[in-house]
């Protein structure tokens, strides 16, 4: 123990910086948590596509959408969840699971939250996003060649 507060008080930039960063994750690993989204992979995303009707929901720009998207993906650009949001609650009167992503996977959180808060039982979100989905191989749809 002598040690270890011998090495704390000679370095005590780098526990500070250990401190920050370790509070700064687990930080977020609570807000996620107690947010109601779980974040899944590409693969469990596919399997809820297949065996549960998931539906995707794309909240990029809709000019990103329409370069390509994930199959039957629902677009709900974060700026047009107030006038769309109606128009999903028909789309998904049954039910079923919501998968929300953007490109990478962080901002998807924000629209996950806004649907859980909109009434949505089941909203998940894409870890890593559309870029872990095409680097897994998964198909897409709308992909425009240039």
């Amino acid at each position: 123990m002598q040690e270890f507060l011998e090495f704390a008080q000679n370095n005590w930039g780098l526990v500070l910086a250990f401190v920050l960063i370790l509070g700064w994750w687990i930080g977020g690993e609570l807000f996620h948590w107690y947010s109601g989204v779980k974040m899944i992979d590409a693969e469990t995303a596919t399997r809820m596509y297949n065996r549960e009707s998931a539906r995707f929901i794309d909240m990029r720009p809709r000019k990103e959408f329409d370069g390509g998207h994930l199959p039957g993906a629902f677009s709900l650009p974060e700026a047009e969840f107030d006038q769309l949001i109606d128009k999903l609650r028909k789309e998904t009167a049954d039910d079923p699971p919501l998968i929300v992503y953007d490109d990478q996977g962080p901002q998807a959180a924000r629209v996950g939250r806004k649907l859980r808060k909109a009434g949505f039982s089941r909203v998940y979100r894409l870890k890593h996003g559309l870029r872990a989905w095409q680097g897994s191989g998964y198909p897409m749809e709308n992909v425009k060649k240039g």
